[in-house]
Order: C-alpha cells, then sequence, then structure tokens
C-alpha cells in the first residue's frame, strides 16, 4: 500500500471512530456550581455572545475545534463545517494539514474552509515538532488567522504507525512562535493539561493554549480500535478531566493567555462553567463530526448550536450576565473530585477567589 493510501486509509478509520466510540470519562463539571442572581436586571434580548479569541472578533465562544483533512470525506466535512461557522461567526480549526504538505494533491481538503468562510476565523493545524517553515506553510495555505501546534504525544504511543521520539519539542514550538505570522495556540488532544505544562508553553511565547481534557474524544481508544486492541480501563481514562485540566491551566497562567477549554463539552451550562473558570473560549469537535456525517447534517449542526447558545443565554441571564466577559467573572463553586484535585494540586487559592467574586 503506498503513502497517500495508508494515510488515506488512517484518516477514514479515525473518523469511523469517532462516530463508533462514545466519549469517555467524565469531563468534571458535574462538580462546578454557578450561582443564581435572584433579582437578575438582565433582559434576554440585551445579551450578547460576541467575543474575541486570540484578539480576533468572533460572534461566539463556541470554536469548531480540529477533526479532518486529506480525504474526499474529509472534504465533505470541512466544507459543512466551513458554512456553519460562517454562518454564525464561529471560529474553526482544521484537522493537522500535514497530509497537504507533504502531497499537494489533497490541499483542497483544507483550502475548501476559506473558500466557504472567506472573512471568518480560521486556525491552521500543526504536529508538535513542526519547524516553523512547516508552520508557515500550513498558515499561508488556508490565509489562516492562527494556527494550533496539536500535542498528541499517548496518540502516537498507541499507533502503530506512530512517533516514538519527543526530545526537543519545545524548542521547536519556542521557534514557531517566535517566527510565525499569526498567533500560536498550544493544543494537548485528549489527555489534559497540567498547570506546569501550561506555564512552559506560555514560555514558549504561545498566545493561547487549548487544555483537551478527558471526557471528550479519547485518541488511546481510537488508536486501539484501529488495531483491535483491547485496553484497560486505566489507559481508557488516563489523563486529566477537562474541568481539573481548566483550573490548573486558569490558576497557572489565566492572565497571560487565552484559553480554550476543550473535552468532553456538551451543553450551555458547560459552556457557562468553563468560562466562569477562566476560559476565553471551548472546543468542540467529536460531537460535531458526529452530527455532520449523518444525515441531514446541516439541520442537527443548526439544531445543536440553537441548543448550546439559547442555553447559554438563559444562564447569562440568571447569573447577571450580559456579555461573555461578564459571564467570565461570575461565582463559580468548585466542588466534589474536582475540587479535591485542585486542593491536593495547591489551587485553593484560585478556588476560593472564583467563590467570593461579586454575584451582581
Amino acid at each position: 500500500m503506498g503513502e497517500r493510501e495508508d494515510r488515506e486509509r488512517r484518516k477514514h478509520e479515525h473518523i469511523a471512530a469517532v462516530r463508533a466510540l462514545a466519549d469517555q470519562g467524565a469531563s468534571g463539571f458535574q462538580d462546578v456550581a454557578l450561582l443564581p442572581v435572584s433579582a437578575s436586571e438582565v433582559d434576554l434580548d440585551e445579551v450578547t455572545l460576541d467575543t474575541s479569541l486570540l484578539g480576533r472578533a468572533v460572534s461566539s465562544p463556541i470554536l469548531v475545534n480540529a477533526m479532518t483533512g486529506g480525504t474526499d470525506e474529509a472534504r465533505e466535512i470541512n466544507r459543512r463545517l466551513a458554512s456553519f461557522a460562517a454562518r454564525h461567526g464561529l471560529a474553526m480549526a482544521v484537522g493537522s494539514q500535514t497530509a497537504a504538505l507533504k502531497d499537494p494533491s489533497v490541499s483542497d481538503t483544507y483550502t475548501v474552509t476559506r473558500r466557504v468562510n472567506p472573512s471568518g476565523v480560521l486556525i491552521a493545524n500543526v504536529p508538535m515538532g513542526a519547524s516553523l517553515r512547516t508552520a508557515q506553510m500550513a498558515v499561508d495555505l488556508i490565509e489562516a488567522d492562527l494556527v494550533q501546534v496539536h500535542w498528541n504525544t499517548a496518540q502516537e504511543l498507541f499507533m502503530l504507525e506512530g512517533d516514538r521520539q519527543f526530545r526537543g519539542m519545545l524548542a521547536k514550538l519556542e521557534e514557531v512562535a517566535s517566527g510565525v505570522s499569526v498567533p500560536v495556540i498550544a493544543k494537548e488532544v485528549g489527555q489534559g493539561m497540567t498547570g506546569i505544562a501550561a506555564r512552559r508553553f506560555a514560555n514558549c511565547g504561545v498566545g493561547g493554549i487549548d487544555i483537551g481534557g478527558v471526557g471528550g474524544t479519547n485518541f488511546v481508544l481510537i488508536e486501539a480500535w484501529r488495531r483491535g486492541m483491547e485496553i484497560d480501563d486505566e489507559w481508557k481514562h488516563w489523563g486529566i478531566p477537562t474541568a481539573a485540566s481548566l483550573g490548573e491551566v486558569a490558576g497557572s497562567v489565566g492572565s497571560s493567555v487565552d484559553i480554550i477549554a476543550s473535552g468532553g463539552i456538551r451543553s450551555g451550562h458547560d459552556v457557562a462553567k468553563a468560562l466562569a473558570m477562566g476560559a476565553t473560549a471551548v472546543g468542540v469537535a467529536g460531537s460535531l463530526l458526529r452530527l455532520v456525517t449523518q444525515d441531514n447534517p446541516d439541520q442537527r449542526l443548526e439544531e445543536w448550536l440553537a441548543y448550546i447558545h439559547g442555553t447559554l443565554k438563559m444562564i447569562m441571564v440568571l447569573t447577571g450576565a450580559r456579555t461573555v466577559a461578564e459571564m467570565c467573572a461570575r461565582p463559580v463553586l468548585i466542588l466534589g473530585r474536582t475540587r479535591e484535585w485542585l486542593d491536593a494540586r495547591g489551587y485553593e487559592e484560585y478556588c476560593r477567589s472564583l467563590a467570593v467574586r461579586e454575584d451582581s
């Protein structure tokens, strides 16, 4: 089998696996509680979701996160998602662009996003260890506004054809962050991120961090599924639940970078809680991939976003927030296992500071 055929098979299997496998583990947002304002002075029609991501204006804190590219099937997925993002002013990331940079004949499976969404915020995507030249080529290919550098060590280790050498990756990231023409996001892929890791990324000069916590798509399980391999429960739940990871990252670098909370974001409640905990935006991938590969995908996407946005706006009224910035300043209690985690890791002051914010 040639390199292109092998890549196309792998991409197809990744899409099939996401559709076949349920999200693994709890995101932790069940441990997070927002406080209602009984005498809210906010009208529903004055609530706005307009916000910004690394200085780029967007109409919602929802980010269509990285999914796919490199095959005919992926082209159609990216076309539909780009159209969806364009209709609603959402930022959108493409999947890893390695395929197009190696084989220009599949470039249109990525560039379709810019054709369909000529003025929207698009995010390029390259793997950890990518050179400055590679990152800039990925940006130029789709005329991107931002670029993700994704960190998927666990996936690589379980992938039969994956990498096994990871030394020197931070130096490469620093090179990219200092030289590429757009701001850089360091993106974890499903295992969550500690506060220490976030500080390392921030010290490399990135403008954003996508925490990629446990609770959503599990690439360890996906690679095991591709190989017909049974794995134990410890591997299925390996990593940091999204809420705990968000607490660590926000408590460590929240004032210096934009934070994207991703990993099992399933409702407007999750979005509101993530914003109150310190996220700038929330990323969704697996749920949208399942919707866009079903019958009537456009209708399914519209219904999903209406549900998310409708719930989020009602929560904003109930907590006294007119804007996303005000939602980010609402008081929030972190309880249960997530609080135990954050206390054990030394983030007691972060948790306390969220709880004593003014509630009106």
